[in-house]
């Protein structure tokens, strides 16, 4: 398995992107500084309009920024010649929400496309493709037309053509926007698995944190052009800053929808000044201890869970509980105090002075 490193292989300086059309100016990136190191899974989410799509097209030139430096592999990519751009760019794979498949072409020759006018002989390339696509778990359809596959696995096929002249940087600009559940898990996993086995650098552009949290090391989310928060995949779970990450990542862990069926609870409790309805978020290894018992035995406080949630990101437990605590004023204080020095960071969902401790 090979591992992400501390070397640049992707470095985007002060990029502005500006559109003028019919009289108008759209600023559709503002001044976004990103590095991806050899080997990230790098996710950039937001949502559509936010500029995510058009930033990572500035990676392989496909859109010049009207401001800002490209360094891709060591290259200054906006300086680079037609023919140097070409050489540049068959070490950049994309992949696309649509597939992009020729119809009329089988899905050995889609893969195939990209050797054509190559140094490989015709046997070689038959071989690379047929390496390809047992790469990607399509030996068997290597006679099959587009037509005759399923969404995912025309999408598989879209990434072992991506993958015909060995990348190694391999984009994917909401490459499982159009597929169920079950088939994105497939295609994510499919990516995980290339990083690990080829080194691949993957940038993972979608509007879905799911995605994001299922395979990415680290993350960047972006509004209205610009990146308004970054991090490893952990610190960014475990600690948002921006309203818009929490939104994100409380749709990802499926705590948005249980907080609407929590709060119509919490109606019919009719919390008084003794009661408090918090989330409690943990990381790591606090996620072993007995916290629960812990407030109950030090501070007489009861805790009442109506929810509760563990994810593992990047093999770090990650937990959240939704709690009534039940208590004196000034034990419920101490309580809160305690989980603050255990590193347990506490929400306020719904009390009198509801605030983020």
């Amino acid at each position: 398995m090979k591992s992400v490193t501390n070397e640049a292989i992707i470095q985007l300086k002060d990029i502005d992107v500006t559109f003028h059309t019919k009289g108008q100016t759209v600023n559709a990136v503002k001044n976004v500084s990103l590095t991806v190191n050899r080997g990230d899974i790098y996710g950039v989410v937001g949502y559509s309009g936010a500029g995510k799509s058009t930033l990572v097209r500035v990676i392989n030139r496909l859109q010049r920024p009207t401001a800002g430096t490209v360094s891709v592999n060591g290259q200054a990519i906006l300086n680079l010649r037609p023919k140097e751009l070409r050489a540049a760019r068959t070490k950049i794979g994309m992949i696309f929400q649509h597939f992009n498949l020729m119809a009329s072409r089988t899905i050995a020759d889609n893969v195939d496309y990209p050797l054509k006018g190559g140094s490989l002989s015709r046997a070689e390339r038959k071989d690379k493709v047929d390496h390809l696509l047992d790469l990607v778990g399509l030996t068997d359809k290597a006679s099959d037309y587009p037509a005759q596959l399923s969404g995912g696995q025309k999408q598989r096929v879209a990434i072992a053509r991506a993958l015909a002249n060995d990348p190694e940087i391999l984009i994917s600009d909401e490459a499982t926007s159009a597929l169920d559940p079950k088939t994105t898990s497939s295609i994510l996993e499919l990516l995980k698995r290339l990083n690990q086995e080829l080194g691949l650098t993957v940038v993972l552009i979608t509007h879905e944190m799911e995605a994001v949290k299922e395979i990415c090391n680290k993350v960047a989310v972006m509004d209205e052009g610009a990146i308004i928060e970054r991090g490893s995949l952990v610190d960014i779970f475990s600690q948002p800053k921006q309203p818009l990450t929490r939104d994100f990542i409380n749709t990802a862990t499926q705590i948005d929808q249980a907080l609407v069926k929590i709060y119509k609870q919490a109606d019919k409790l009719d919390l008084g000044d003794t009661q408090q309805l918090v989330q409690l978020q943990y990381v790591g290894d606090q996620t072993d201890s007995p916290l629960i018992t812990e407030l109950y035995k030090r501070y007489g406080v009861v805790s009442s869970i109506l929810y509760g949630n563990v994810e593992i990101l990047q093999d770090t437990p990650l937990g959240n509980l939704i709690v009534v605590m039940s208590g004196e004023p000034d034990k419920l204080t101490a309580a809160w105090d305690y989980c603050q020095e255990q590193g347990v960071r506490i929400t306020h969902l719904k009390s009198k002075n509801s605030e983020v401790a």
